[in-house]
């Protein structure tokens, strides 16, 4: 028996789960959703399973339903519980143009295919935790999607965040208390890391998820963050490979981790590495970023922009630049799901519990969950606001 055989016995409430059950309610959008998320191919699951091409698109496209023997089959080739193929549960539904990915040009369809099912379950995950806990609302500025200029996006923001025009400490932490759900993979999600950061706002609520690439520096994985922020705001149907897309998502991170208003007086006249990382440190963000800035200006020429990328090069190719990872930082872990998983355990719903809801194995939801840095953010459903 290997491990996920003994998962399975924990999920299901019996060793023989009601096959006819499950064959009459089966759930073909449930189906497509698992092959992705498990990275197969129609092809690949119909090799496994022993069946056609054909006969797998016939099940997702509802023409034909797997015959009830063939479910535990199916069932193990996608490491799921049998009951994860019944209907009855919400499921979320986003396609590929609603979801925005950090690194389209290096990933393949089926990375992307498994990235937009971990999104979707990060959501399901959500829905189900928001039964016994209470998130914070969502809470971004009525943005013109499509019209809105990348820059006064950023500004809206942070007033509406309240953040002046002072440093945004504490990035994820912030976003999460606004209602968004931020997700840091695990590197047990090899495949999908290599997408470096995907996001959609076709949910009912926003989702934003980094992969462990991206949190080798804090700094860059603050860019990110923003830069979905951005696509969030800016963009409501994705453009896959879109530059401009891209552009506007880099203007407003730029916007809104360093405000134009703010950084100009305070970069330096000269390209002075020392005095861009006390800037680096001080506002969160890459010397790169700040070189960038200090390029927008004008008043450093292209020449002196470019001797300062080489020597910044040198520094980390001989290793004296200091890694910033982003577990150092306990404010750039994401940690409201884990909180409301701690939450609702507290109040007799346990992981065990969000597996046989969701019909999930109990390490897909721990995988889901993510890291756990808990925060006075969420509330029991049944604790009465605070007045």
């Amino acid at each position: 028996m290997d491990d996920r055989d003994t998962l399975f016995s924990l999920v299901e409430p019996s060793d023989r789960p009601d096959l006819g059950a499950v064959a009459g309610s089966f759930d073909p959008a449930r189906l497509t959703q698992a092959r992705f998320a498990a990275g197969l191919s129609k092809a690949k699951l119909a090799d496994l399973i022993g069946v056609t091409p054909a006969a797998i698109g016939q099940y997702e496209s509802q023409s034909s339903t797997p015959r009830r023997d063939l479910l535990p089959v199916l069932a193990r080739a996608l490491h799921v519980p049998v009951g994860y193929f019944a209907t009855g549960r919400p499921i979320g539904r986003v396609d590929g143009s609603q979801a925005h990915f950090r690194s389209l040009r290096s990933t393949s369809a089926r990375d992307r295919a498994k990235a937009i099912a971990f999104i979707e379950q990060v959501w399901e995950l959500t829905f189900a935790l928001e039964k016994k806990v209470r998130f914070p609302e969502v809470d971004l500025p009525p943005i013109d999607r499509g019209h809105a200029d990348p820059l006064s996006a950023a500004q809206a923001l942070r007033a509406q965040w309240g953040l002046g025009v002072k440093p945004v400490k504490h990035l994820v932490a912030l976003a999460e208390s606004h209602g968004i759900v931020v997700s840091l993979l695990t590197m047990a999600n090899a495949d999908v890391a290599r997408v470096g950061a995907f996001s959609t706002s076709h949910l009912a609520r926003p989702v934003i998820v980094v992969t462990p690439e991206r949190a080798k520096s804090v700094f860059v994985y603050r860019f990110t963050i923003a830069h979905e922020l951005g696509h969030v705001l800016l963009h409501g149907e994705a453009a896959p490979g879109d530059k401009q897309q891209e552009r506007e998502a880099d203007q407003f991170a730029a916007e809104f981790l360093t405000p134009r208003s703010q950084i100009v007086n305070l970069l330096p006249r000269t390209v002075n590495l020392s005095r861009l990382d006390e800037l680096s440190r001080h506002w969160g963000v890459s010397v790169d970023s700040l070189l960038l800035r200090m390029k927008e200006t004008g008043a450093v020429s292209d020449a002196s922009i470019r001797r300062g990328y080489q020597k910044l090069n040198q520094l980390r190719s001989s290793g004296l630049e200091t890694p910033e990872p982003v577990n150092a930082y306990p404010g750039e872990v994401p940690s409201m799901l884990a909180q409301a998983a701690e939450l609702a355990d507290q109040a007799g719903y346990g992981q065990a519990d969000l597996a046989r809801e969701l019909r999930w194995h109990p390490a897909r939801v721990r995988e889901v969950l993510g890291a756990e840095d808990p925060r006075p953010a969420l509330r029991l459903v049944s604790e009465p606001p605070q007045s």
